[in-house]
């Protein structure tokens, strides 16, 4: 049974201070650097860094802890909450979070009934194909794996040295709705966008996943398992400074990576290695996007979602009319 809790009202800075412990607490598990059962820092600690008032973070705590994020021991303290617990109390959370669309879209005299016809149109219409620019393939196949999964786009993979001058342009990339791309090659990708006059996107990385990322090299070295020596060669302009060592599957041996060591795989490296390879304890990170990027996607398929709503509907009538 299915328990629907009235949301508490919550300050603006209660909301930040949930927000921020949020994204550090899915940062970290999606790096690897929090596991279920994790102890949290504690309500004194966390008043100190944020310099927020402890009922404030304890509201925090509390909203974590109703959404199964996080576990509360009278006493002991704040834990990470096992990921089977996350999934089963995920849902009375979300369905919150739809009873307060529903709720602003009856005070704009729209009924939940049309708003959901609504929202079906922004996303169900038409699919958004991108094009992603990018020098190797661990990257390609990241930023085409998010857009697809997480967005919904039909995304192809464009190698920067395809693009010299005078290099033809395949077709499927001719037909793409935006280009996506890298802060690395947002020259490369704006020239693209002004010969095929498409827009261009250049993806920004959340803020809090690369401060962790650096928190954790910043503690000692890691082992980066890629499928590309090109993406091998930039971790080092990804993370100056840090101690990052590269293997290339297929070129490189596995058995190099020290049995202690903490070792990342891209999504594409991942899908390569030896079943059962360390036992899974890899970390491979599948969202990267920042929330601005995550906006800018949005808008875009739902843009073109609705522009398509009027031609769609001038297609009905000339076919109705040709059949009458």
């Amino acid at each position: 049974m299915v328990i629907i809790r009235p949301r508490r009202r919550t300050t603006g800075r209660t909301l930040t201070v949930t927000e921020t412990l949020r994204q550090r607490i899915q940062a970290g598990l999606h790096l690897g650097t929090l596991v279920p059962g994790d102890r949290l820092p504690s309500i004194r600690a966390v008043t100190g860094e944020l310099h927020a008032g402890s009922r404030m973070v304890m509201a925090a705590y509390r909203q974590l802890a109703a959404e199964g994020l996080v576990r509360l021991q009278a006493r002991s303290g704040v834990f990470i909450e096992a990921e089977s617990h996350r999934r089963d109390d995920l849902l009375p959370e979300v369905a919150t979070w739809v009873i307060e669309v529903f709720l602003r879209g009856l005070a704009r005299s729209i009924p939940p009934t049309e708003l959901r016809r609504q929202a079906r149109r922004c996303l169900d219409r038409v699919r958004v194909r991108a094009a992603c620019v990018e020098c190797n393939r661990d990257q390609l196949h990241a930023l085409c794996r998010q857009l697809h999964d997480d967005y919904g786009f039909d995304a192809v993979g464009l190698d920067v040295n395809a693009l010299g001058p005078g290099k033809p342009i395949s077709r499927s990339a001719v037909e793409v709705d935006v280009i996506v791309t890298t802060r690395f090659h947002a020259a490369e990708a704006h020239r693209l966008g002004r010969r095929l006059h498409r827009p261009v996107i250049v993806v920004a990385l959340d803020t809090v996943l690369v401060a962790e990322v650096r928190r954790m090299l910043a503690q000692g070295g890691v082992w980066w398992v890629c499928t590309d020596p090109r993406f091998a060669a930039k971790l080092p302009y990804l993370f100056p400074g840090s101690c990052v060592n590269p293997i290339v599957v297929g070129r490189d041996s596995l058995d190099a990576v020290p049995a202690e060591a903490m070792v990342y795989a891209t999504r594409a490296a991942a899908e390569r290695l030896p079943q059962g390879w360390r036992a899974g304890q890899v970390v491979t990170i599948p969202r990267v996007f920042s929330s601005e990027t995550a906006r800018a996607l949005l808008t875009l398929r739902i843009r073109r979602n609705l522009e398509a709503a009027p031609a769609s509907r001038a297609h009905r009538l000339r076919s109705s009319d040709n059949n009458s």
